[in-house]
Parts: C-alpha cells; sequence; structure tokens
C-alpha cells in the first residue's frame, strides 16, 4: 500500500463549501428557485427539489428561465408509475403479483421504459457474466432486507428459490410489439413460473436521473447537476464556471463523514456501498449484497463502489456489479471493460483492516481525486 498527499488547506476550505451546499439540497417538499446570476451571462442559477421514489432528489441549473416543474414531475412520474416496486399500481407490482405462466403480461410503456430498462439490464447481465440480475427479487425476500431470516436460510432453500430467480429468457422474458412501422405499441413480459418477480432497483434511479437531464436538455439547459437519492448527472460547468463538484462519503456504519471530491464534467457518477447493513454470523461479515450467482450475501471486504461513466444507468448497474464481485475482480472486471474500450472509472473504498481504509481506483480517476482525508492505496493483484 502507498500513500497519498492530503489536500491544501485551502482545497479541504473550498471541498467542504462546496459538498456542503450539495447536501443542504433535498429537504422534501418540491419547490423551485433561483439563486444568483453566473458572471459570464449564462443565467441564473435554478434549484428544484422534493422526494421521488422513495429518496429525495436535487436539480440545479444555470438558465435565463426555470424549467417547469411539471416537465420535471411527468419524468418522474413516467419511471415511477412503471417500475415502482412499492406502488401497488405500477407495472412492476402488478407484474410480480401475476401469476399466470400461460400467457402474457402486457404494459402499455408508452415512454418505453420498460424496453430501455430490458436492454441495459440484459447488457449489464451479459457484461458481468451474471453478477446483475433484476430477477433476483425472490432471493432478496428470502434472505431478507437486513439479512434478517439469515439463522434460518439454508442452502437447500437458496437452491430451490434460485432456480426461478434468475434473468434468463427461459425463466423470465420481455418482447416489445411493433406497428409496421417499427413504433414499439406496448410490451409483453412473460414468466415460467409464478413466483418470479423482478426489481430494477438497481439501475431505476440512474436512469431517472439521466431521462431527467434530457428534459432539461429539452428545454435548452447545457449547465446542470442532477441528483436523485445520490446518483448524479454533470453536464457544463457550474455558476463559477468550474466543474461540478460531488462529495464522496467515507464508508462508516454511523454518521456521515466526507472522503473525498470529484470535479465532474458531462459524465455521472453513483456509488453503491453495503457498510451501514453488515451482520456478523459466526465471525463471518454478511452484507445486504447478494450474489445472483450463488443466491448468498457476500463477504469481501469492499465497502463501496463509486463508478463514473457518461450514462447514470449504467454507472448504477456498474457500481452494483462492483459490489458484488469485491475488490479484486471488481478491479479486475472495470479494467476488462476499459480494455473494450467502454467510457469507465471506478473508486473503491474498502475494509483496511488496522489501517481503517484503504481505496483502489483507475488511474484517471486517481489523479482527479481531491482527498479530504488521505487513504492508503489497495494494490489489486487482478487489475493489472
Amino acid at each position: 500500500m502507498t500513500s497519498v498527499a492530503k489536500p491544501s488547506i485551502v482545497q479541504l476550505t473550498k471541498a467542504l463549501a462546496v459538498a456542503g451546499a450539495f447536501v443542504a439540497f433535498g429537504c422534501g417538499t418540491s419547490e423551485r428557485g433561483a439563486g444568483s446570476v453566473a458572471a459570464d451571462g449564462r443565467g441564473r442559477v435554478w434549484v428544484h427539489q422534493g422526494e421521488a421514489q422513495g429518496t429525495t432528489y436535487t436539480i440545479k441549473y444555470l438558465a435565463q428561465d426555470s424549467v417547469p416543474q411539471s416537465a420535471i414531475d411527468a419524468s418522474l412520474e413516467e419511471v415511477d408509475v412503471e417500475m415502482n416496486a412499492w406502488r401497488p399500481e405500477s407495472a412492476l407490482s402488478r407484474f410480480n403479483a401475476f401469476t399466470r405462466t400461460d400467457t402474457v403480461f402486457e404494459v402499455a410503456d408508452e415512454a418505453g421504459v420498460w424496453s430501455l430498462l430490458w436492454d441495459i439490464s440484459s447488457d449489464v447481465h451479459r457484461e458481468s457474466k451474471g453478477a446483475f440480475d433484476v430477477a433476483m427479487a425472490p432471493l432478496m425476500k428470502l434472505w431478507g432486507f437486513r439479512m434478517q431470516h439469515r439463522d434460518v436460510v439454508t442452502a437447500a432453500m437458496v437452491d430451490s428459490v434460485h432456480a426461478f430467480a434468475r434473468f434468463r429468457t427461459d425463466v423470465v422474458d420481455y418482447n416489445d410489439v411493433e406497428d409496421d412501422n417499427g413504433r414499439v405499441l406496448r410490451g409483453h413480459l412473460s414468466k415460467s413460473d409464478p413466483r418470479v418477480e423482478l426489481d430494477f432497483n438497481a439501475v431505476a434511479q440512474g436512469y431517472t436521473v439521466d431521462g431527467l437531464a434530457e428534459v432539461l436538455m429539452d428545454h435548452g439547459v447545457t449547465d446542470m447537476m442532477v441528483e436523485l437519492g445520490g446518483e448524479v448527472k454533470c453536464m457544463g460547468r457550474n455558476a463559477a464556471g468550474e466543474p461540478w463538484r460531488i462529495a464522496i462519503d467515507r464508508p462508516q456504519a454511523e454518521g456521515r463523514t466526507l472522503q473525498a471530491v470529484l470535479p465532474l464534467d458531462n459524465t455521472s457518477v453513483c456509488t453503491s456501498g453495503n457498510y451501514r447493513k453488515v451482520s456478523v454470523v459466526n465471525g463471518q461479515k454478511l452484507s445486504h449484497t447478494l450474489d445472483p450467482r450463488t443466491g448468498a450475501p457476500v463477504t469481501h471486504g469492499l465497502l463501496s463502489a463509486t463508478v463514473v461513466t457518461p450514462g447514470a444507468a449504467y454507472a448504477d448497474a456498474y457500481a452494483t456489479v462492483c459490489m458484488v464481485l469485491g475488490p479484486d475482480k471488481g478491479a479486475a472486471w472495470v479494467d476488462s471493460l476499459q480494455r473494450a474500450g467502454k467510457d469507465v472509472e471506478a473508486l473503491f473504498i474498502l475494509d483496511g483492516g488496522e489501517e481503517g481504509y484503504a481505496f483502489w481506483a483507475t488511474p484517471t480517476l486517481r489523479e482527479e481525486l481531491e482527498w479530504l482525508e488521505a487513504l492508503p492505496e489497495y494494490e489489486s493483484p487482478q487489475a493489472n
């Protein structure tokens, strides 16, 4: 392990100021406000904030006029009405409750949410060789959200559920129904077992962030920061004419401490972590992250994975994959994506034993990070 130099007091003060402003958003009531005027004539700083998808969102951008709140609400609703597993009338909830295997379940999907999320999920499932799986909802129910069923779950129980909790076309499938001109009219879902359920939580929020950014671009906005549930997309520059600066948390069990700040320009960043939901059974740590390939909780020391890609949906899904794979295999997988030409960067923070924490980052991201507190560097043997 090698040490990282600590930032100067000027860096630290600036980073905390920016990060503090970021944390202050998302108070929970939908509202819109205008801040200071940018000195270079790009307009005012507008902020929309509120609640959506069981979390909060903050949208900050520079423009002469504000984007209608109704356009933002509509973008949030088109995903929510399809994919919110906690909303009984959503298409996802109705499909999960659908028990017939002799016919298809039809979704209107006028916004193309199912089609696009299915394609993204299929891509990442293939790229990760099964480490990303939106059909593992029954396994999550088996173990319990906080592994509360861990004392009663047996290997035989996992195997019995695993048989129908797989993202394979012979288990669950989706197909677009198109007209003669190739326009998607609706979607057809089918399941081979009535107990099949889907959960797009590991990609839907990132997808929503991408959609919100498109709404702003449709209204002529080019300088923006869109955040939903910690998934972030930034484009252009902030009011000071500099890249947007996003805080990265230290993966500690309680409270909040900022570990680093990352400047972003025309890209997205998503962080997945299991450090707040870890149980110890027979001396072994069990996180809330399940490996869909084994059907069991992961046991490695990776505490958080931050992924940077152009699209927030892929960043969201990739971060989940890394949390499944762990520090060594995750680093090797990110390296393989880069070798294949993918625009992806990653930061891992892991349990450093007696040293507390350690980090691994792709070379480009390592140079861009502004550390608020230095960490020793973990040398992954599989990323070389």
